[in-house]
């Protein structure tokens, strides 16, 4: 009895190794293991808001101008401050979103400060301005839009554009990624008739 199970040990064995023989490579995962001790992890925030200046509310729309006419004006005033424990590199673009060419390109805007002191003066969608916000700053702009052009194929007509904001952390025209904040004020100006 104990002579047939040392040869069946023994014929398990031979057909392992045959086995083993005849496959000719096996892999095997290997791992390894670092262990880094002392380290903090912290997230922190970025923001900024845009806020109405008479009631403090956050703005979504802001210029809505029906029937503007050549020497006619529309102003909207807005407040822009961190919110955020990150100082904040923002950029403020116009971006047309709908309308007329041509109609779009005859508005002109220009954007002081309280204090008066300019910001920008020339066309609408030229608009581009880089800047930075720390812990103390707040914005508080005066945005007058103006259409001063007499043509007459400008009767009638629409633009919708964006006042597009966004953060970035070395140049404006970067890809937006990692920590970042964009905010959008949509606006409607017409032109009437004359």
């Amino acid at each position: 009895m104990l002579h047939h199970r040392i040869l069946l040990i023994f014929i398990i064995i031979l057909g392992i190794g045959m086995w083993m023989y005849r496959t000719e490579s096996t892999s095997a995962d290997l791992v390894a293991e670092r262990k880094v001790q002392g380290n903090a992890f912290s997230i922190t925030t970025l923001s900024f808001v845009n806020i109405n200046t008479a009631n403090f509310a956050q703005l979504i729309s802001f210029f809505v101008t029906p029937g503007i006419v050549p020497g006619g004006f529309d102003t909207r005033t807005v407040r822009i401050q961190k919110d955020g424990e990150l100082d904040v590199q923002y950029s403020l673009q116009a971006l047309k979103t709908a309308g007329d060419d041509p109609f779009c390109q005859a508005l002109e805007l220009q954007i002081v400060r309280r204090d008066l002191s300019e910001i920008y003066n020339g066309k609408l969608l030229d608009l581009s301005i880089q800047d930075t916000m720390t812990d103390d700053d707040i914005e508080e702009w005066v945005f007058f839009l103006s259409f001063d052009d007499t043509f007459e194929d400008l009767k009638e007509k629409s633009c919708d554009f964006d006042l597009y904001m966004r953060t970035y952390r070395n140049d404006p025209n970067e890809e937006i990624k990692g920590i970042h904040a964009k905010r959008t004020l949509n606006n409607t100006v017409t032109s009437g008739t004359w």
